[in-house]
């Protein structure tokens, strides 16, 4: 398949109008006529209506444009899970014809090089991997829109700048590009709109009208009465208040399930895990009644399992953290937020913002369902009461400021443009002309201090070896080193990178290495930006400080970050020593979905240090492997050779080493029926017999 979109005659059956009526869409609201019509002028857009207004249905209008002009579409998400719901929904375009991708995950820009060009027609990728790609030397084709769906993330501190710089570098490589923002809250939607030179359709319109309130009666009574409407969510500031919650609610409300799929999915819950933890066994006694939690301590199963059997109403409440507000489509009939506050940094209470509020009370409302929805916010008192009604249901969302100048994001991101602008002599001032196109520049418009900031940064790479400076013709040209390359391809911080070289440099050349050498490299690892900080108290404190005193013997002085990246090393040494999912929970407080979150993480860092080892020639390099394949399977070093044979994860891996089978070839002259009785399946012994056989 070349550019071209697709042969014979299903091209010429699609159509907007066909579109529409396989979505059952018999009429368009006005504010989506409005922007088909701006649309169709081939002008840029930014659509500020409520959750589940149907903007979607405009992004469709303008893809479906592009589409029969033989160019292509590209939506961006913030998120895996919106992506993912995505990628469900514009399924149906294949149908005619039309390629559709789907790309996240892995971030090694280097693994794409094997393709020229990626072959789609319509790409739909997370805003990370879609960053990645522009990294490579893949050529997308001939891009003519490119939808950013949650624009209002611009504003967020730690992923906003990836928009920012995807925004800019497509309006650059493309310039004809025709773009289309879609939102539910923005405070300064027009400042966003002109960056962009770009319309604007901003409407309160609502296809399930919404009551805001602010209550004080107890909130258990509350459920109560809403219940008898429909499905409830109860929005909370952390994952233990949404367990409790949902514990008092099942016992309050005390709902019996009377539904097969329902019961059955107690074993669902209980066996995404090889050992269930304590969570996993409320969460499944609590589906009985009816009631769920949900919070990234879930894994993808127990979320999704929760999420479908809310849809269809075996499920009646839900209490979850704020994530949820920004994730899949999952609307009920009452949105409650029990608390309002929530932690900030500073270890206090403050008031959520009200872009997080809006959010929120957007998940009332059920299409096809309800004839109404309702937000309800719970006040301590009649005086709370005045101020959040002023505050969030007559407020307006909060303006979307740019993150690009904080230094990680501008070390980050000026690496990645270095390699596309090398052709010019002056590159300075081609990095100057290209964050010209940033959101960042159109808010503060001071060209001094961005280019300080600019040089600033430079010189920084250039200490690190990442980046190195020539004069040509009296001017300075700044060129990307193959290290700088590769750390550039590999997604991760220079900062991170730089850390790794020193402190892996430091450990090769130790004379006197400490036993505990495993520790040490995790704990250099762990040391990355990218990684989340884990909480540790004041206990800990100490006795991790007292720990690590007696590792690395020649340093006497830690800050409480440093006890923090020690506390996740010594996590993630129990995890690669075989520790289970149940264990890091009871001795970390770590839930198996944040632990898989950052087993993730891990992983990728494990992967990245490997592969500056190897440029560098460290003799580390087979050492950061192993370590990559033990973070992921959670193993010791004796069960690698196993956990390679498909079918064999972790557990099998220890109850087949055990019972005397460390390879593929002890699997080989292995008799299928005592593999049987080991692995307490027939069909399992049978399958990874026929996979060593094929090895």
């Amino acid at each position: 398949m070349n550019d071209k979109i697709c042969e014979g005659n299903k091209k010429s059956t699609l159509s907007f109008k066909n579109i529409c009526q396989i979505r059952q869409i018999q009429k368009l609201y006005k504010f989506q006529k409005d922007a088909t019509k701006i649309l169709e002028r081939g002008k840029n857009l930014i659509v500020c209506t409520s959750t589940a207004s149907g903007k979607t249905l405009i992004a469709e209008y303008g893809i479906i444009k592009t589409l029969l002009k033989n160019k292509k579409a590209i939506y961006v998400v913030p998120m895996r899970a919106l992506a993912n719901e995505k990628y469900r929904e514009f399924k149906i375009y294949e149908n005619f014809g039309f390629k559709l991708m789907l790309q996240m995950g892995d971030l090694d820009a280097a693994k794409l090089a094997r393709y020229k060009s990626l072959r789609f027609d319509i790409l739909i990728a997370t805003a990370e991997k879609l960053d990645s790609i522009l990294r490579s030397d893949v050529q997308l084709g001939n891009v003519g829109f490119l939808i950013i769906d949650e624009i209002h993330f611009l504003g967020s501190s730690d992923r906003g700048a990836v928009y920012e710089i995807l925004i800019a570098k497509l309006r650059k490589k493309f310039p004809k590009v025709q773009i289309l923002g879609l939102s539910a809250t923005i405070g300064n939607a027009e400042e966003i709109a002109d960056w962009i030179n770009a319309e604007l359709i901003k409407s309160s319109f609502r296809p399930i009208p919404l009551i805001e309130s602010v209550e004080t009666k107890k909130f258990e009574k509350i459920v109560k009465e809403k219940i008898k409407q429909g499905s409830i969510l109860v929005f909370v500031n952390t994952k233990k208040r949404a367990e409790e919650i949902a514990k008092k609610l099942s016992e309050f409300l005390n709902f019996k399930s009377t539904d097969d799929r329902t019961d059955n999915g107690h074993q669902t819950i209980l066996s995404a895990l090889e050992t269930p933890t304590e969570q996993c066994k409320l969460l499944s006694s609590l589906i009985e009644k009816k009631v769920a939690f949900h919070h990234a301590g879930l894994v993808n199963e127990q979320r999704t399992f929760i999420e479908e059997n809310f849809k269809k109403g075996n499920i009646k409440i839900i209490t979850a953290t704020p994530t949820l507000a920004y994730g899949v489509n999952l609307p009920a009939h009452t949105v409650i937020i029990k608390d309002i506050k929530r932690y900030g940094k500073d270890g206090r209470m403050h008031y959520i913002p009200v872009l997080e509020y809006k959010q929120m009370c957007g998940r009332a409302g059920r299409p096809k369902y309800d004839k109404f929805g309702e937000a309800i916010i719970i006040a301590k008192d009649e005086k709370e009461k005045e101020n959040l009604i002023e505050q969030y249901i007559n407020g307006i969302p909060e303006n979307i400021e740019s993150y690009l100048l904080a230094e990680q994001n501008l070390r980050f991101h000026i690496l990645a443009i270095i390699p596309e602008i090398n052709k010019f002599n002056d590159n300075i001032k081609e990095i100057m002309n290209f964050f010209e196109l940033t959101y960042a520049f159109y808010k503060f418009k001071n060209i001094k201090k961005f280019k300080e900031k600019i040089y600033k940064t430079l010189q920084e790479l250039c200490e690190w070896k990442f980046v190195e400076k020539k004069l040509i013709n009296f001017n300075e040209k700044f060129d990307i080193t193959t290290l700088g390359k590769r750390i550039c391809e590999l997604y991760i911080d220079p900062l991170t990178a730089h850390n790794y070289i020193e402190n892996l440099s430091e450990f090769i050349s130790e004379t006197n290495k400490h036993s505990n050498d495993e520790l040490k490299i995790l704990y250099i690892l762990c040391n990355a930006t990218e990684m989340p900080p884990l909480y540790v108290n004041r206990q800990e404190e100490e006795e991790i400080f007292i720990e690590m005193q007696k590792i690395f013997e020649y340093i006497d002085d830690f800050s409480y970050t440093s006890v923090q990246t020690f506390k996740i090393a010594k996590l993630f040494y129990d995890w690669i020593n075989e520790s289970d999912e149940d264990y890091i929970y009871q001795n970390y407080n770590v839930a198996p979905g944040i632990l898989h979150t950052y087993i993730e993480i891990m992983e990728w860092l494990c992967y990245s240090a490997a592969e500056i080892s190897k440029i560098l020639k460290f003799d580390i390099y087979k050492n950061l492997k192993e370590l990559e394949v033990r973070v992921k399977y959670g193993i010791k070093k004796e069960l690698l050779q196993l956990v390679e044979i498909k079918g064999i994860g972790r557990k099998r891996a220890r109850i087949l080493y055990d019972n005397g089978y460390k390879n593929a070839d002890d699997l080989r002259k292995a008799d299928v029926d005592v593999l049987a009785k080991i692995l307490k399946s027939k069909k399992i012994a049978g399958d990874i017999k026929k996979e060593v056989e094929m090895i």
